[in-house]
């Protein structure tokens, strides 16, 4: 029995020796799924940690000088065991999570807490690096290296090298509660997400649920030991479907208020936590010379400060708020004409632009879902991959996953060189962490002439559908499946050769979305969709005027989704943009929130995407401040894109390659703004987003 079994509480005992002390028998380095148990988590991390704290003592004790190899590189290639613990653990924890799990996540936070170095503000490793850092220029070191010690010394920097000792014992606290502060945010909304369910035993309030839903909630239901009627919960996917098609209008009130609620009051209620870690930011923040936590985190960001992020938002506002009020107002006039006039409340919204959505375009989801079974959607994304930069991918059969459902490919490019290994995890499970993600159980590097390419996966929440069936996604799900290729691509990739800034590792956060986003283009170009939209039972393509209505389409309801994202990236700035004193005075979570988006003038029927109290991206997921990073990432691959549209050919070869040199391949080797310089041949303008989003144009400002 592999870890799935272990995750259930299931384990076995020990009987052979602890695989993260051998050579990974899996080729390309896969761990070893079928023999890790959770019992040989502990004391993996307890080794990991002893032999970091060895490398970190033999660079800090050689009597040597300092020099680039034996201080720069032994501190980037430190710690390996520790690495890779924490990528099976992590990994592992957010795919196949137990209540056994959780248990030893808090046992290893206290042990790495307790026992873990703190490297980055120990003195005289920093004088090590210092030294080096003085004499660079006269070091002959090549680009790489060079950015590999600047990013070093920076992180020393940033660290509170500089602190007192009172100054850096109190960081070490802050640093601690915030990693168990995120951890208990992440548990609480897991919980309340999987808490809730809607149960319906009467058919009749199914009506508008298409097959496809209705399917899955009987499934569901049936897993939770009912022997009739139909399940809901708040996987995102469910509840966008549930909110979307459900003619009962009190079911999706219940269900709208559920999912806005989760974090607020019971078992689970997240606001205490929401005010100690902006609490904790605001003084770590203050500790370390910044005015507020999101001047500390954007300084690296190609936004560099709160005040530029804020105004790109702003940039877009007014002309996103003009559009969601148009939306509105033909959304309330279906109402008036069908529906009894009764005023559109936050509830009504998705399910009244899908039904504009139908009126304007002829164009019902659940006529689209036949069209985009997984496996022809992915091997469009895969079609995608070859044309763009030549990438191949290869089934690697008889390979033990993490669950049985994981595949796993071989990547190459087109010489055959061999790029990485790509393992993917499509549906959702109870044990699982909600939406889609891409992580790497691997990283690329290059150490002593040894070559080491990344394990990267994706992993998504897809619903399982009944037994026998296809997995029919909707087209916001076919989006994310390009979108979490373009993260793997980035990091599979790669030609950087430091762990440090190889694929995505080094991008700023404001970057990182660029080439996963930039995939999502090519979802709905005709040429692509000729290729994967084939019905799941004929066979057949997708008609060209469905085709035609599906771009069409692209920018139906952008005025709101525009609006409720860019409130969430308020939200979040305001959050971060407190000073200690500030975040003190805070008592009130929801008051806190209100006052916020009133000041945004955001309108009542309209919420932000994430509140608070369930927005995982800041407070347990490291997006802290920087929820913004995606509108200003769509910014950068809408600008990308028409470059390769104004060349009439989507797969252009010269702007590919550029594309492929500059920004996938190249990580962070440089900072963001100099490789999209180089890619573009000038900076980003605003114009293509607003064109892509359907917004009016009313600035000359390109932000």
């Amino acid at each position: 029995m592999g870890v799935v079994g272990a995750c259930r509480d299931q384990a076995e005992p020990a009987t052979e020796a602890n695989p993260f002390f051998d050579e990974w028998w899996s080729p390309h380095g896969i761990p070893d799924f079928d023999r890790i148990r959770i019992e040989h988590f502990r004391p993996a991390f307890e080794a990991g940690i002893e032999q970091l704290r060895e490398d970190i003592a033999a660079i800090r004790d050689n009597p040597d000088p300092p020099t680039f190899a034996n201080t720069v590189e032994a501190l980037d290639t430190s710690g390996a065991l520790l690495k890779r613990v924490q990528s099976v653990f992590r990994n592992l924890q957010n795919t196949n999570s137990s209540d056994a799990f959780d248990q030893l996540d808090r046992e290893i936070a206290e042990l790495l807490r307790d026992r873990k170095q703190p490297v980055y503000t120990d003195d005289a490793i920093f004088r090590r690096v210092k030294t080096v850092y003085d004499q660079r220029d006269s070091l002959g070191l090549d680009q790489e290296a060079m950015r590999l010690l600047e990013l070093k010394y920076r992180g020393f920097l940033r660290s509170g090298v500089s602190l007192s000792r009172e100054g850096k014992a109190r960081l070490e606290e802050i640093n601690a509660r915030i990693e168990q502060l995120n951890g208990q945010f992440s548990q609480n909304l897991l919980a309340a997400t999987k808490g809730y369910t809607l149960f319906v035993s009467d058919r009749g309030d199914l009506q508008g649920l298409p097959p496809f839903s209705i399917g899955a909630a009987r499934a569901f239901a049936r897993a939770r030991g009912y022997e009739q009627g139909w399940l809901f919960g708040l996987n995102r996917s469910r509840f966008e479907d549930f909110m979307a098609y459900a003619s009962n209008r009190e079911l999706r009130r219940q269900v709208f208020e559920a999912y806005t609620s989760r974090g607020l009051g019971g078992d689970h209620d997240n606001r205490a936590v929401v005010l100690e870690t902006a609490r904790l930011r605001a003084e770590r923040a203050a500790l370390l010379g910044y005015r507020n936590h999101a001047e500390y985190e954007l300084e690296p960001n190609m936004a560099r400060s709160p005040q530029q992020a804020e105004q790109f938002l702003l940039g877009i506002w007014s002309s996103a708020l003009i559009k969601s009020q148009q939306e509105l107002a033909e959304l309330q006039s279906i109402i008036e004409a069908e529906d009894g006039g009764f005023d559109l409340e936050p509830w009504d919204w998705w399910y009244y632009a899908q039904k504009l959505r139908e009126q304007k375009y002829a164009l019902d989801a659940r006529r689209l879902r036949p069209y985009f079974e997984l496996n022809q959607v992915r091997q469009g994304a895969f079609h995608v991959a070859r044309l763009l930069f030549g990438v191949q991918f290869v089934p690697l059969p008889g390979v033990a996953g993490w669950h049985p459902a994981v595949q796993t490919w071989e990547v190459y490019d087109e010489t055959g060189a061999f790029l990485g290994v790509f393992m993917a995890d499509y549906h959702a499970r109870k044990n699982k962490r909600g939406g889609s993600w891409k992580s790497n159980y691997q990283s690329a590097s290059e150490v002593d002439g040894r070559t080491v390419r990344p394990i990267v996966t994706n992993n998504f929440n897809f619903v399982t559908p009944p037994i026998g069936r296809p997995t029919l996604l909707n087209y916001r799900e076919t989006l994310t499946l390009f979108h979490e290729l373009g993260h793997a691509l980035h990091t599979l990739l790669t030609t950087a050769r430091y762990t440090r800034y190889a694929g995505s590792n080094g991008s700023p956060r404001d970057y990182t979305e660029f080439p996963a986003q930039f995939m999502e283009h090519y979802a709905t170009e005709p040429e692509v969709l000729a290729v994967y939209a084939r019905h799941v039972e004929t066979g057949e393509v997708m008609p060209e005027e469905l085709m035609v209505l599906l771009r069409a389409a692209a920018t139906h309801n952008q005025g709101f989704k525009t609006v409720e994202s860019i409130a969430a990236a308020w939200l979040d700035l305001s959050w971060h943009r407190l000073s200690p004193s500030e975040a003190v005075a805070i008592a009130d979570v929801s008051r806190f929130e209100q006052g916020v988006l009133k000041k945004l003038g955001l309108p009542p029927q309209i919420v932000p995407r994430y509140r608070s109290s369930y927005f995982a991206h800041i407070f347990a997921r490291g997006y802290s401040s920087e929820y913004y990073s995606y509108l200003w990432a769509e910014t950068l691959d809408a600008d990308a894109f028409t470059a390769f549209t104004e060349s009439g050919d989507v797969f252009q070869r010269e702007w590919a390659q550029r594309l492929k040199e500059n920004i996938y391949q190249a990580g962070g080797r440089e900072d963001a703004d100099v490789l999209y310089g180089r890619f573009r041949g000038r900076d980003p303008v605003l114009e293509p987003l607003l064109r892509a989003r359907g917004l009016p144009r009313i600035s000359t400002d390109d932000g």
